[in-house]
């Protein structure tokens, strides 16, 4: 990779939707393919956008969320309403749903390690 590639106005990085997301716009900051063994993402949730019940197969998910609220659930039971400056740490096959509250986009960073493969995003 060319050391100029290292360097990139975020409005030059591609968007996409994850699979299993409602409203959901995220951008690669670091993607599997840079080798760096972690995958991150910054994600824009629009208001009443979804994650449904899912799980991850291989990877760790940590979320921190930095604008808007939402409603988490992780596992069986434990659903809290998180905002600003919340962590949430997901485990590898935990059950996870999130729906953003109120009028205001939420905004997100996620990082998968190891980074989330094709086959990672599994309906619980």
């Amino acid at each position: 990779m060319d050391a100029a590639d290292l360097i990139q106005h975020l409005d030059s990085i591609a968007t996409y939707s994850p699979p299993l997301h409602d409203g959901t716009v995220n951008r690669r900051l670091v993607e599997a393919g840079l080798g760096a063994g972690v995958e991150v993402i910054q994600g824009r949730l629009e208001p009443g956008g979804t994650a449904s019940r899912h799980m991850h197969r291989e990877a760790w998910q940590i979320i921190l969320f930095q604008k808007g609220r939402a409603r988490v659930e992780l596992g069986d039971g434990i659903a809290r309403e998180v905002g600003p400056g919340t962590v949430v740490r997901i485990p590898p096959m935990m059950p996870h749903y999130v729906e953003i509250l109120g009028d205001e986009t939420a905004e997100l960073i996620v990082i998968y390690s190891p980074p989330v493969g094709p086959d990672g995003f599994i309906p619980a």
